[in-house]
């Protein structure tokens, strides 16, 4: 019988994700053209465990508020777990199974971190694999907002990843704990990955290029209607390249906390067995990969060296315009 594994990630962010995050979270849009994994018509088997009190963002900074700690403006201000399973391991389970196995990970998390700092944990239904989606913002036990003392470093991650099997096989036996990134000496983003990686800043650069084809075009005449058209563009385009950076810095780390272990391992390296060795192939493979992503990231931040002062700080206001309407709406 094929290995069925209980699977938890994290995730972090600073600010401008956090929006995409909440909507892809709570479906708050009509159409998911970005993940064509999501089927609309089970959407309404989603269920929440935590329901978030307000958005997302707003939740987080009134808590980081009344924490009085100190933050900087590139503080993590939320953390995303990833609760999921090996593909099939629902396969004739019904939806009570499925909410009594999350809210089993879920009682894991809030016996590691105060509950109180939970925003929302929902469950998605509407994908191949039923999954949850919790998000809490990293205040640590003293009010310090420390992603980094709550994570840790990789090793802590590990260890967050085995008590989290042993919590889970308590009291779902036929679970199985995967070998640790350390085991395998596993450091390579996988080819979904990269290439979703690759789709989106095909998409970024597609929305640079408008900007910079508007930007070619302005003169006296036009200038008003082109900074209209701008504006949109560069709301769309900024926060993605945020995102971008974030999740390229995750690489880089993960790739960067291991290297002196692989440079001891090198000694050893006509002892290694086939499987180690194509790993250290993917190894290099991946660091190729995020050189070329985070190079392209980088001309995309460039661009924005090319458009004038006062388009950036129109785009400023209308940006702190709509993020206090959509503060001041009811969460639906």
């Amino acid at each position: 019988m094929k290995a069925q594994y209980a699977i938890l990630r994290f995730a972090k962010y600073k600010g401008p994700e956090i929006g995409h995050i909440e909507a892809h979270n709570e479906r708050t849009k009509e159409t998911y053209a970005s993940n064509p994994d999501i089927d609309t018509s089970r959407t309404h088997l989603n269920t929440h465990l935590i329901v978030p009190p307000q958005h997302y963002r707003a939740e987080a900074e009134r808590q980081i508020r009344e924490a009085n700690c100190r933050v900087r403006s590139d503080s993590i201000r939320l953390v995303e777990v990833l609760f999921s399973v090996s593909i099939g391991y629902f396969d004739g389970k019904s939806p009570e199974d499925i909410r009594a196995y999350y809210q089993r990970s879920l009682d894991f998390l809030c016996s590691q971190q105060d509950e109180r700092t939970i925003l929302s944990a929902t469950i998605h239904m509407d994908e191949a694999t039923p999954h949850m989606h919790v998000v809490f913002v990293p205040l640590t036990p003293d009010h310090r907002l420390s992603a980094k003392e709550i994570l840790g470093n990789r090793k802590k991650l590990i260890q967050w990843q085995d008590r989290y099997y042993e919590y889970m096989a308590a009291r779902y036996p036929d679970l199985s704990r995967g070998e640790s990134a350390t085991q395998t000496k596993r450091q390579h983003m996988d080819m979904q990955e990269y290439k979703a990686m690759t789709v989106e800043i095909r998409k970024m650069t597609r929305l640079a290029d408008k900007i910079n084809h508007l930007l070619d075009g302005a003169n006296l005449l036009n200038a008003k209607g082109r900074l209209e058209e701008i504006v949109p563009l560069i709301r769309k385009l900024l926060p993605r390249i945020g995102k971008m950076k974030t999740q390229l810095e995750q690489y880089a780390q993960a790739f960067t906390a291991i290297t002196e272990e692989n440079k001891a391992l090198k000694k050893e390296n006509e002892q290694l067995d086939l499987n180690v060795r194509r790993e250290r192939q993917k190894a290099l493979d991946s660091r190729f990969e995020l050189g070329r992503l985070q190079e392209q990231t980088r001309r995309l931040e460039q661009n924005f060296s090319r458009i004038p002062p006062e388009i950036l700080a129109q785009y400023g206001k209308s940006t702190s315009r709509q993020e206090k309407n959509r503060h001041n709406q009811p969460f639906l």
